[in-house]
């Protein structure tokens, strides 16, 4: 079913119930998922971004491992298990070890190689691991020196956590050694994708015989997003206390915690004093526990809290089973300043089900929560099959992509539990109240049936623990000849109590149950026997605080003076063998289509767009031998291809180049020369550009060349099927990604080294921030420029925007575009942005721009008069400036709201991956709020340098990383950045600096004067003096006197314009940067 809007008026937005369908949705927000099909959950994990720095701690050791040791680990120990002990994909691989560090390295390690986890619950004699291993079939065991007996005569090949004595198993390798192994030659892995089966949990089997629960990739995957997307997770400190080989504990502390950057405190063994003694030694926030260990803080919570500092702690999360009032309120009593966040799911749920996140929502006592994002309920009578509705009671059924595939090598037991439709049948009789909230009465199974009469049991256990001599209770049905079934309660008293079984049926009696809820029969037992999630078995590093030295207005930090970002702090992926590709291909978004071709209306979805990539990337490798390092070069307009090579080619660890369409084939010798790429992507039209080159040529389609070694195209490369094994180069984040020319305007052309860390860092920005959303882009800035090939190959994509591409700029043809595909955001460079003011009247009149909501402009300085003629023209149309550097990887300043874009003249706030220094260009002093200098940014972003030419590096970027941009800025009191000028275009007259921008900005709002650029011209006496390049108006006779005396009213003496000349047109580079060395050369060829 597609998904319903939630402001439909079938749906009530307080109970989140649906008349038209008798269905529940839910009500927080929806859950977005990755696009690409070929993910495991093990790539999802590693590459969501988060500031936390150490991922487990061994509570009994002390042993740390922080997220990129983590990554490290679990890539040799994938590599090992693939490499020497031959684990391949669909192979299931049983788990068997108390909860340690290592339980994650191992399950994310065979997940990422397609094989499967299973795990079974270390109390479990040989007989029961023997009966559950001849349904899965493990062909690999990880396990104890200590629980490996368990394992004897199985004939199942074992692999240690540590090196111990054994007997009686085959020992093929030892975890703690394969982490120590650097990994060898190419990464081979089997092809994933998000349907495989990733894990085989055995359900608890409290209502039948245990049985293996199939979950996907995509299961797991959703899950994961749910923590990612709502940040439910954060910078917590977890004590894990749940076991890991129960559904609970291995989705929380194996996958979600780590995708959240949470740290994990685990303890190999359950000991509520050991549990608390933890939470005092790591200052934990959280706790994850099961009913049972809630009750036990209650009962001792006086010795508890005597002993031990418990004041970090903030959150006890419960889940496993239905956590009471009657228990939530005695624990709230108890510790008042901690709160209790239920929550309901199953192992076939994988997560999926409600759940508590605020403090507001955890006073609904009783209930474990909302639904959880990406769920849709339904109440069924269990009698009759009726769909019922809000406040009515009957058996919970889910729906949503973390459910469940079935059950393994049982289709009765599936057919049984999962509907045709998708809907699990969850076997526990709930209602939904009116505000949405999921309240569980009891398990349908266990429902006691007195008389014709239904008795949840749940209920009356409920009312027993708040005996003061009970410390746990489980009621179950006893049978009767008269009644068919009664109540029997098994009670375990407190430690010298005398509690008998009369007073035990008279306290309930009193309760004002119903006299068929009477407990009539009552037994004592020492513990009462409970699955390993709490259910009777009746069958980083913290975000820094910002230093008191640091100006919480400008950012401004005098002790170093530097200015700080006042946006939130960057989160990066710990993974550090991460290509930005996997990155952005990893990243949950709700978009569909991801390209359309404004001419053709050709349509490629996100899933197409990654199965291409995927293909792309297959016959690039095998078929014409790119490895990690080569470089490749992309001679293209814009087009729908040009993302899908250039997310290939980085996958592979090769290098992406592009060239200007528009260079001449001399030009493009000469970089080539440079890069030395070995092999070109371009098209037909453009191939002669390359002929004489001996560089092997992809062609974006089948099209007549000559003169060139065609040897593929894309096209047909996205229709060939893939091959059996993934092989590819082992890449890691400081590989470099791509090799992007500079404009040139301050000298030759350089090389720009950008790592897959600098690209990662810009996509996380905006991932992180989220100010794009669901947009429908016009793409007109072109893609081999940095702006085109960062924002819509990159940005766009992992965030699962819509981008309309033209292949070459027309402005009508773009108006077009915007009306045809009702696009909401343009990207433009200033020129646009200035063509469209002066065709305003006819582009209003002729096309239809009401869907249009903001442009954003970078490439460089758009002006305050430009700015405020562009909102007198287009009032509803927003427009946010940006400010980077091919340098900066995006990293600088930028605009995105409305109020800022207020801020006339500024590119905006610093953007989250970059500090900044104003720096004095004569001294080298470093300057304060509103003073004007050289801008150094510092940040992920930054590049590496330049490509083979030290010399320009060491120029511009310090020993210390600061990348020196050649831009004169200021940033003001309250922290926006305004870049004044080049600093080596500054025009230097008798002594004065003239800012030729601003110069600019006043001779186009001139009513005749199209575009304008201003240059120094060479002066014996003064030195140099502003002249002005000027583009006139069709038909105006606008003269150079009138020019000269336009200016000289609005500026001082010596910022005077003194000479003119007119133009057809001003020389700009793909950006929108003039090219005033153009026209200088221009100007001084005449002298």
């Amino acid at each position: 079913m597609a998904n319903l809007q939630r402001s439909s008026s079938l749906i009530d937005s307080r109970s989140g119930f649906c008349k038209s369908n008798s269905t529940f949705y839910s009500k927080r927000n929806p859950l977005p998922l990755p696009a690409n099909p070929s993910l495991d959950v093990t790539t999802f994990i590693s590459s969501q971004p988060h500031h936390g720095t150490t991922a487990f701690i061994d509570a009994t050791t002390g042993h740390l491992l922080t997220f990129s040791d983590l990554w490290t680990a679990v890539e040799r120990v994938a590599d090992c298990l693939h490499h020497d002990i031959g684990l391949r994909r669909g192979h299931v691989v049983l788990i068997l070890s108390p909860n340690s560090v290592y339980f994650p390295v191992v399950s994310l390690a065979v997940m990422s190689l397609g094989a499967v986890v299973t795990t079974a619950n270390i109390v479990n004699t040989a007989g029961e691991i023997s009966r559950q291993t001849s349904d899965s079939k493990p062909m690999l065991a990880f396990t104890t020196p200590d629980l490996a007996p368990k394992l004897a005569g199985l004939s199942i090949p074992v692999v240690l956590e540590s090196v111990g004595s054994t007997h009686g198993v085959n020992v093929v390798g030892v975890v703690t050694e394969m982490m120590k192994k650097e990994p060898r030659g190419q990464r081979v892995r089997e092809r994933v994708n998000q349907n495989d089966t990733a894990m085989l949990l055995y359900s608890s089997g409290t209502t039948g015989p245990s049985k293996g629960v199939i979950t996907s990739h995509k299961n797991l995957t959703a899950y994961v997003a749910r923590f990612v997307s709502e940040k439910l997770v954060g910078d917590q400190i977890f004590l894990c206390t749940v076991p890991m080989f129960h559904t609970y504990g291995l989705l929380c502390f194996c996958l979600s915690t780590v995708a959240s950057g949470s740290t994990v405190v685990t303890l190999r063994r359950f000991d509520l004093h050991g549990v608390m003694e933890a939470v005092d030694k790591y200052r934990a926030t959280t706790l994850a526990v099961a009913p049972p260990v809630v009750v036990a803080m209650t009962n001792e919570a006086d010795v508890i809290k005597a002993k031990y500092d418990l004041s970090s702690l903030r959150i006890v999360r419960c889940g496993g089973a239905p956590l009471s009032k009657e228990v939530t309120g005695g624990f709230r009593e108890k510790y008042p300043t901690v709160d209790i966040f239920g929550g309901y799911a199953l192992t076939e749920s994988n997560g999926a089900g409600a759940s508590v996140e605020t403090v507001e929502e955890s006073r609904r006592y009783g209930s474990p929560g909302l639904l959880t994002p990406g769920v849709e309920a339904r109440i069924v009578d269990p009698d009759s099959g009726r769909v019922l509705g809000v406040n009515q009671m009957g058996e919970l059924s889910l729906k949503g992509p973390t459910i469940a595939r079935g059950y393994f090598k049982t289709e009765e037991a599936t057919n049984e539990t999962f509907n045709l439709e998708g809907w699990l049948r969850t076997g526990d009789i709930c209602y939904i109240d009116e505000d949405g909230f999921l309240f569980v009465v009891d398990r349908l199974k266990e429902l006691i049936k007195y008389k014709g009469y239904q008795v949840p049991p749940a209920e009356l256990e409920a009312l027993l623990v708040t005996h003061p001599d009970i410390l746990d209770a489980a009621v179950i049905p006893f049978p009767d000849k008269e009644a068919g079934q009664y109540p029997m309660a098994y009670v375990t008293r407190k430690l010298e109590s005398d509690l008998s079984e009369k007073q035990v049926i008279d306290f309930v009696s009193k309760q004002q149950v119903a006299p068929y809820k009477k407990i009539r029969k009552v037994a004592f037992i020492n513990s009462i026997p409970k699955n390993a999630s709490g259910k009777t078995l009746q069958k980083q590093m913290a975000n820094l605080e910002r230093s008191s030295l640091v100006d919480s207005r400008s950012g401004f930090c005098r002790s170093n003076s530097t200015f700080y970002s006042k946006r939130n702090p960057l989160p990066l992926p710990a993974n550090p063998s991460l290509d930005v590709t996997t990155f952005i291909s990893s990243q949950p978004h709700r978009g569909t289509t991801a390209f359309i071709d404004a001419t053709t209306g050709h349509r490629l979805t996100f899933s197409d767009l990654w199965i291409a990539v995927e293909r792309v990337a297959d016959c690039l490798h095998r078929d014409i031998g790119l490895r990690k390092g080569h470089v490749v070069l992309i001679l293209s307009p814009n087009s729908i291809y040009f993302p899908v090579v250039s997310l290939a080619v980085m996958s592979l660890g090769a290098v992406v180049t592009t060239a200007n369409t528009l260079n001449t084939a001399g030009e493009i010798a000469r970089q080539t020369a440079d890069s030395n790429p070995t092999l070109a992507f371009t098209t037909p039209d453009l191939a002669p550009k390359l002929a004489g080159l001996s560089i092997p040529v992809v062609l974006e389609r089948v099209g007549s060349t000559r003169g060139v070694n065609v040897v593929g195209v894309v096209s047909e490369m996205m229709k060939k099927e893939l091959s059996g094994q993934r092989v590819r180069d082992r890449v890691n984040q400081e590989d470099t990604a791509m090799l992007l020319y500079s404009s040139g305007t301050t000298g030759p052309s350089k090389g720009v080294i950008t790592s897959h860390r600098n690209l990662t860092a810009n996509v996380a920005r905006f991932v992180s921030e989220k100010p794009i959303g669901e947009e429908i882009f016009i793409c007109t800035v072109p893609m081999f420029h940095t702006y085109g090939l960062l924002c819509f190959n990159m940005m766009t994509v992992a965030f699962g925007s819509t981008v309309v591409i033209l292949r070459r700029f027309d402005l009508h043809g773009m108006m077009e575009a915007v009306e045809k595909y009702r696009a909401t955001t343009l990207a433009l460079a200033p020129p646009v942005v200035v063509a469209m003011i002066n065709e305003a009247d006819a582009i209003r009149a002729k096309y239809d721009l009401s869907s249009l909501r903001r442009v954003r402009c970078g490439g460089a300085p758009l002006s305050k008069e430009a700015t405020e003629g562009f909102r007198e023209k287009y009032p509803t149309v927003h427009i946010f400036q940006a400010y980077a550097l091919t340098e900066s990887n995006g990293g600088g300043a930028f605009i995105d709201t409305v109020e800022d874009s207020r801020r006339f003249g500024t590119s905006g706030l610093l953007t989250c991956d970059v500090v900044a220094r104003i720096v004095d260009p004569g001294t080298g002093r470093l300057m304060g709020v509103n003073q004007t200098g050289e801008l150094w940014l510092k940040g992920p972003t930054i590049a590496k340098g330049y490509f083979k030419n030290q010399e320009a590096t060491n120029e511009t970027i310090n020993s210390e990383g600061w990348l020196k941009t050649g831009d004169l800025c200021y940033i003001d009191e309250d922290g926006f950045v305004f870049v004044v000028d080049r600093l080596k275009e500054l025009i230097k007259y008798k002594g004065y600096q003239v800012p030729p921008a601003e110069l600019e900005a006043l001779l186009i709002t001139h009513p005749d004067i199209l575009d304008a650029a201003v240059i120094p011209f060479p002066d014996k006496e003064a030195g140099q003096y502003p002249m002005a390049y000027v583009a006139r108006k069709v038909e105006s006779n606008l003269s150079e006197k009138q020019v000269i005396d336009f200016i000289s009213k609005q500026v001082a003496p010596y910022k005077k314009i003194r000479k003119v000349a007119f133009i057809n047109s001003i020389p700009k580079t793909a950006s929108g940067k003039t090219l005033r060395k153009d026209l200088i050369k221009l100007a001084t060829s005449k002298l």
